[in-house]
C-alpha cells in the first residue's frame, strides 16, 4: 500500500495527456485505413489480381481498426484514471498539508496519532483520510488493471514505437518530481489562499496555485523569487485554465553587452514545448483561470551566465500587463516583460517605438463549446506554448509558436519584431466600441492594469447591448 508521503508525490495529470494522444492516434489510424482501403477498391483493374488486392486491403483495414480500438480503450482507461484519482489525491494533499503538524503524525499505514479532539475541524478532516485513501487505491487498482489490459492489446498488435511512447508517459505519471515537494505544494496552497481566502481543492485550483507560488525552486535562481501580477475576471465555468508559457529553448543565449564583458550570455529554459510545463521554467507565464476568474502573469528571474558556464547574477523585474474582458467571456491580455539586465533604453517606447527589446504581445482568448481560441500578435521571440486544461481532465494544445530564429542570438535579432497568431490584430476589434452608422471605432473599452496579489483589480465587463 502506498504511504502518505508517496501519495504527496503523485501526479496523474499525465493520464489526460496520454488519453488525448491515444485518441488522436486512433483517429489517425482509422483515417489512414479508410484512405488505403478506398484507394485499392477504386483502382480500375479486374480478375484475380483485383480480388487478391481487395482481400488484402479488407484484412489490413480490419487489423488497423482493431489497433485503433485498442488505442481508444487505452484513452478511455487513462481518462477514467484521471477523473477517478485527481480529486482524492488533491483532497488528501490538502488535509495532510494543513492538519498533519506536531503533535499530530501520520504513519506509513495511514494511522493517525496525536489528535486531541476528533470532533474538532482538524479531527473531522483527518478522520476522512482513511476513506479517501481507500477510494484512491481502489481507483488506482481498477483503472490500472484496465490500462494494463489496453497495453496488452497494443503489445499484440500496435507498432512498437507508438506503444513505447504511450508507455513512457504512463510510467512517468506517478513518479516524483521537484514540483511534488511538500514544502512547494504548501507554499502554492498558501499563495492561492491569500488571493481566494480558501485553500485549493480542484485541479484548476492547484494549477493556478502553482503559478501564484512566490518562490523559485530551480537552483539557478539562487532563491530569487518571481514577480507576479494578477487581475480578476468573470468566471466562465467549464473552460478550465488556459496556460501560456513563453520560454527560451536553448540552454543559454547572447545578452546585451555591458561593462567589461562585450559578449555576455543569459541562461535559457533548456527545453521544448511541454503540455505539463513547470511555470518557473519559462521567461513569462500567463494563466487565464476561467474557473476561478483570474488572470495571473508571472515573470521569472533572469540569470546571467558566468564565463565558466555556471549560473551567475540573478535579477527579476515585474511584468507590465493590461486586461480586458467582453460579455462573451473573451479575455484580452496585453503584456510587456523586459530583461532586468538590459539597459533602460531596451524598453523605452519614446526611443524605440513599437520595436522595444522586450517580450511583449497582445493576445485574445475566446472561449467556446469546443474550447478556447487564441488570436493576436506577439514578438518573434521567445517560443510560445498555450494549453487548455478542461475540468474533465482533458488537456488541449491551443498554440505552439516557436521563436523565428531558434539560435543563441535570437533575443537580439528577434525581440524587436512581431507576427500574428491566428487572426492577428482582427481579434482586437471586439474590444472597441463602434459607431454603427460610420462603422468606425469610437473608443477602446475599459481595461485594468495587472496588480499585486494582495489587491487584485477587477476587470470591468461592458453591459451587452440591449440590456441597458
Amino acid at each position: 500500500m502506498p504511504t502518505p508521503l508517496q501519495v504527496l508525490t503523485w501526479d496523474v495529470s499525465g493520464y489526460a495527456t496520454t488519453a488525448t494522444n491515444a485518441t488522436q492516434i486512433a483517429d489517425a489510424i482509422v483515417k489512414a485505413s479508410g484512405t488505403m482501403h478506398a484507394t485499392i477498391h477504386d483502382l480500375l483493374w479486374r480478375g484475380a489480381a483485383r480480388q487478391s488486392a481487395q482481400s488484402k486491403a479488407d484484412a489490413e483495414q480490419t487489423q488497423m481498426r482493431a489497433i485503433a480500438t485498442a488505442y481508444d480503450d487505452l484513452a478511455t482507461a487513462c481518462a477514467g484514471a484521471a477523473n477517478a484519482m485527481s480529486d482524492p489525491i488533491a483532497t488528501i494533499k490538502l488535509i495532510i498539508l494543513n492538519y498533519v503538524h506536531p503533535p499530530v503524525s501520520i504513519g506509513d499505514d495511514w494511522s493517525i496519532e496525536g489528535v486531541e479532539d476528533w470532533n474538532s475541524e482538524a479531527g473531522l478532516q483527518l478522520s476522512r483520510l482513511a476513506g479517501l485513501a481507500s477510494t484512491l487505491f481502489a481507483a488506482d487498482a481498477e483503472w490500472g488493471a484496465k490500462i494494463a489490459t489496453a497495453n496488452s492489446e497494443l503489445e499484440a498488435m500496435a507498432p512498437a514505437t507508438a506503444l513505447a511512447a504511450a508507455n513512457a508517459v504512463i510510467q512517468a505519471d506517478k513518479t516524483s518530481d521537484p514540483r511534488a515537494d511538500p514544502e512547494r505544494i504548501q507554499t502554492s496552497a498558501a499563495a492561492f489562499q491569500q488571493v481566494f481566502a480558501r485553500l485549493p481543492t480542484s485541479p484548476a485550483d492547484w494549477s493556478t496555485a502553482e503559478a501564484l507560488n512566490p518562490k523559485s525552486y530551480d537552483p539557478k535562481y539562487q532563491g530569487v523569487g518571481p514577480e507576479i501580477r494578477v487581475a480578476r475576471i468573470d468566471p466562465v465555468k467549464g473552460q478550465g485554465v488556459v496556460r501560456t508559457g513563453q520560454f527560451i529553448e536553448q540552454r543559454d543565449v547572447t545578452s546585451t553587452p555591458k561593462g567589461v564583458n562585450p559578449f555576455p550570455r543569459d541562461r535559457g529554459d533548456n527545453r521544448s514545448a511541454d503540455p505539463n510545463f513547470d511555470p518557473e521554467h519559462t521567461r513569462v507565464t500567463a494563466y487565464v483561470d476561467y474557473e476561478n476568474g483570474i488572470v495571473v502573469m508571472r515573470q521569472n528571474p533572469s540569470v546571467e551566465q558566468n564565463s565558466d558556464g555556471t549560473p551567475g547574477d540573478v535579477k527579476v523585474a515585474a511584468p507590465d500587463g493590461r486586461v480586458w474582458q467582453n460579455p462573451d467571456g473573451s479575455v484580452r491580455v496585453q503584456y510587456d516583460a523586459a530583461n532586468p539586465f538590459a539597459p533602460g533604453v531596451a524598453k523605452d517606447h519614446s526611443v524605440l517605438g513599437d520595436h522595444t527589446i522586450t517580450v511583449n504581445g497582445d493576445l485574445v482568448f475566446t472561449p467556446g463549446a469546443n474550447g478556447v481560441q487564441v488570436n493576436g500578435t506577439r514578438t518573434d521571440y521567445p517560443s510560445l506554448e498555450v494549453y487548455q486544461d478542461r475540468p474533465n481532465g482533458q488537456t488541449s494544445t491551443l498554440a505552439i509558436d516557436s521563436a523565428v530564429t531558434g539560435r543563441s542570438w535570437g533575443p537580439a535579432v528577434n525581440l524587436p519584431f512581431h507576427h500574428d497568431i491566428g487572426s492577428g490584430a482582427k481579434a482586437f476589434s471586439d474590444f472597441y466600441d463602434w459607431n454603427p452608422v460610420s462603422d468606425t471605432k469610437t473608443a477602446v473599452r475599459p481595461s485594468v492594469q495587472l496588480g499585486p496579489t494582495t489587491a487584485p483589480p477587477y476587470v470591468p465587463v461592458p453591459v451587452p447591448k440591449g440590456m441597458i
